[in-house]
């Protein structure tokens, strides 16, 4: 019994670390009316183990502690967290637990920013709960469900955590290749809507607010959309180069914009981007292999 409690704090502990690292290393798209938060994936994981509802609920409240908006963040961001997991701790279908914290978010979060700025609650109430809440369903459905479902692939990953994969046994959409499409096409996205590539004293600027000046940035967007479909439609050899087409693509983006808009180099912000690029070119790298054994065994 010491043994397993042992265990079961060791566990929650690395949880809530790996919520509140994720938070911080991407600070840029999880703050704020327009955020992405990635570490909310892991809260798909109380539909597979309830027992670590706390541990998400902690960290939760120790991201937000370094939040602009300060306690704010702490109390309602938590709050918001809390009222998303204990539903979900009873609902035994993925997809239906991923609206939990959509709706939760979407209310509470603009709730917070309207008492924190001091905005009402009219109009830009509104906007802000469609913002929140659509950034919260795109990194549940679009990156969560399909990180999860690979995960319950793997038999060994299963018995350790003892997952109830039971949840997504119906899911037979989901490959591996094609959710790595959908996770590498979604992240380009994000990054394109909210990751800052410039700033100028306080203010910071994604591709999204620098395509007002340079339209070529949409590149960014369509590339992301481009990653998707052709990683859900196109197979074998085609898959791979078309994604290597892709990744030379967003490469030769993100270069040009530290050639043409003032500023951008020298924001240590710019440098993150790099990270996306590196698992990006696994990805690629990663078709490729796939394709080389498929051409082989066709032989």
């Amino acid at each position: 019994m010491k043994k397993n409690n042992i265990r079961f704090i060791a566990e929650s502990a690395i949880i809530a670390a790996i919520y509140v690292v994720l938070t911080w290393l991407l600070a840029p798209i999880s703050y704020g009316e327009i955020q992405f938060r990635i570490s909310e994936v892991l809260l798909l994981l109380v539909v597979l183990i309830p027992k670590y509802g706390f541990a998400l609920v902690l960290g939760c409240f120790v991201a937000n502690t370094t939040s602009s908006l300060g306690w704010y963040d702490m109390v309602f961001g938590t709050v918001a967290t809390t009222l998303a997991i204990l539903p979900m701790l009873k609902i035994k279908r993925l997809e239906l637990a991923a609206l939990f914290p959509v709706i939760s978010n979407a209310f509470i979060v603009s709730f917070e920013l309207s008492l924190a700025f001091e905005l009402g609650f009219g109009v830009v109430f509104w906007i802000n709960a469609a913002t929140v809440g659509l950034g919260e369903a795109v990194v549940l459905y679009c990156l969560g469900i399909p990180i999860i479902h690979v995960l319950s692939k793997n038999i060994v990953l299963v018995e350790k955590m003892e997952l109830n994969i039971q949840s997504i046994k119906h899911i037979s959409f989901f490959t591996l290749s094609k959710c790595l499409s959908i996770v590498m096409g979604m992240l380009a996205l994000i990054f394109y809507v909210a990751y800052p590539l410039s700033a100028q004293e306080e203010t910071f600027y994604s591709a999204l607010a620098l395509t007002k000046e340079h339209v070529w940035l949409s590149s960014f967007a369509i590339l992301g959309v481009l990653i998707v479909i052709t990683g859900l439609t196109l197979k074998g050899k085609m898959k791979w180069i078309s994604q290597f087409v892709c990744f030379l693509g967003i490469t030769a983006c993100y270069i040009l914009v530290g050639v043409y808009v003032p500023n951008t180099i020298q924001f240590l912000y710019y440098y993150g981007y790099i990270i996306y690029l590196l698992l990006y070119l696994i990805v690629c790298l990663y078709f490729f292999q796939k394709s080389k054994k498929n051409f082989e065994i066709s032989d």
